[in-house]
C-alpha cells in the first residue's frame, strides 16, 4: 500500500514535465523519502525521481484521483471494519481526530482505536499528523506516534462511505485581553485560558466564538503565548503586541501549522494588529469585524443573536479559503 500522503500525491500529480513545486515542508518530506530531488539551476523547483513516479502510480492505482484528493468524482473503496469505523468516528468529531490510546479522547472515555488501525488509516492517506514548532525538519507518524487527523481524502471517504456531511473544520480565533483574573493567594495553578480574560471586549468576542463553533475549535491569540486552547492553564501576564516578549509572525506560523489551519476555514475576531501576525501563515483568514472596539462588540452581539449572520460569515470564510487555494495553485 502506498505511503504517499494526499498532499504529496497532489504535488507529484501536478508536475510539469517531471518538475514539481509546492510547500517547502511538503517538498522536504518528499525529498527525504527520495521521491524528488532539487532541480539544477537554483530555481527552487524539484524533479521527480523514478521512485517518485512509482509512488505516484501506486497512489493512482489505489485511489484513482491525485490532482484533487478532495474531489468527489472518484468512489473510494470501503475500508475494513475497524478502519472504516475510525474514519467515520473522526468525521463526527469537531476536531476530526482519529483517536488512539495516547490521545485525550482515550482518557475521557471516548471512542479510540489501536495502533494497527491508526497505521492502516494513515497509510491509506485518510489521516496524517501535523507539524509542531519544535520539529527539526519533516517527521513521520511512525517516528512520533503523534495524533492523527482526517485529511481531505479522509473527509471524502466519510461523505461517500459513511454519509457524514463533514467539511473543513471551522476554527475561530479571538484576541486576548488586558484585563485578567488574578490568582488567589496560595493557588499555584493558573486559570484555564477560557476563564483568565475578564474584560468586556474579550468577553464579547468569546460569546460570538461560542455561537460560531465548537469549544474545541476556539483558540485565544495570546500576545505572550500564541494560540492557546480554552483549557490551557495560564497565569496573568502584562504583554501586548509589539513588546519585546510578545509573539511574532514567525511564532504564529508554528502555531497555525500545528493547528492545521491550512486545512480549515478560519474566522478571526479582534484587532488588526493581531490579525496582521496571523495573515502571513493564514492568508485565507476572514476578519468580519469592522470599526472600533464598540462596533466590534455590537457586531459580536448580532452574531450571537442571528444564525443567518453567522452562516454568512462562514460562507465568506470558505470563499476566502477557496480563493487563496486557487491562487496558490496558479502561482505554483
Amino acid at each position: 500500500m502506498s505511503t504517499l500522503s494526499p498532499t504529496g500525491a497532489r504535488i507529484l500529480a501536478e508536475n510539469k514535465n517531471g518538475l514539481v513545486t509546492g510547500h517547502a515542508a511538503a517538498l522536504a518530506r518528499l525529498r527525504a523519502s527520495g521521491l524528488v530531488v532539487p532541480h539544477e539551476g537554483g530555481t527552487g523547483e524539484h524533479r521527480m525521481t523514478a521512485a517518485g513516479r512509482r509512488a505516484l502510480q501506486q497512489w493512482q492505482e489505489e485511489h484513482g484521483d491525485t490532482a484533487g484528493p478532495d474531489r468527489t468524482s472518484v468512489f473510494l473503496r470501503k475500508l475494513p471494519a475497524r478502519q472504516h469505523e475510525a474514519v467515520i468516528t473522526a468525521a463526527r468529531r469537531p476536531d476530526q481526530l482519529v483517536a488512539g490510546r495516547d490521545d485525550e479522547a482515550y482518557h475521557k472515555g471516548e471512542p479510540w482505536f489501536l495502533g494497527t488501525t491508526l497505521r492502516a488509516v494513515h497509510r491509506a492517506g485518510y489521516a496524517d499528523i501535523r507539524p509542531q514548532p519544535y520539529d527539526d525538519g519533516p517527521v513521520t507518524w511512525e517516528e512520533t506516534g503523534r495524533s492523527l487527523y482526517l485529511t481531505p481524502l479522509g473527509r471524502q471517504y466519510a461523505r461517500q462511505r459513511g454519509n457524514v456531511d463533514v467539511r473543513r473544520r471551522r476554527i475561530v480565533i479571538i484576541a486576548c485581553g488586558s484585563d485578567k483574573r488574578p490568582i488567589p493567594p496560595g493557588q499555584r495553578q493558573g486559570w484555564p485560558a477560557g476563564e483568565l480574560y475578564v474584560g468586556q471586549y474579550h468577553r464579547s468576542l468569546r460569546a460570538a466564538a461560542d455561537a460560531l463553533t465548537d469549544h474545541s475549535l476556539i483558540r485565544i491569540m495570546s500576545a505572550r503565548h500564541g494560540l492557546v486552547a480554552l483549557t490551557r492553564p495560564l497565569h496573568p501576564y502584562d504583554v501586548t503586541i509589539g513588546d519585546q516578549n510578545a509573539v511574532t509572525a514567525d511564532r504564529m506560523a508554528g502555531d497555525t501549522a500545528a493547528l492545521g489551519l491550512d486545512d480549515a476555514d478560519v474566522i478571526f475576531l479582534g484587532g488588526q494588529e493581531y490579525a496582521a501576525l496571523l495573515r502571513p501563515s493564514v492568508p485565507h483568514l476572514f476578519t468580519p469585524l469592522t470599526g472600533g472596539m464598540g462596533e466590534h462588540r455590537g457586531q459580536c452581539r448580532q452574531a450571537c443573536e442571528h444564525s443567518a449572520l453567522r452562516e454568512s460569515w462562514w460562507t465568506q470564510a470558505a470563499s476566502r479559503f477557496e480563493e487563496c487555494t486557487a491562487a496558490a495553485g496558479e502561482a505554483s
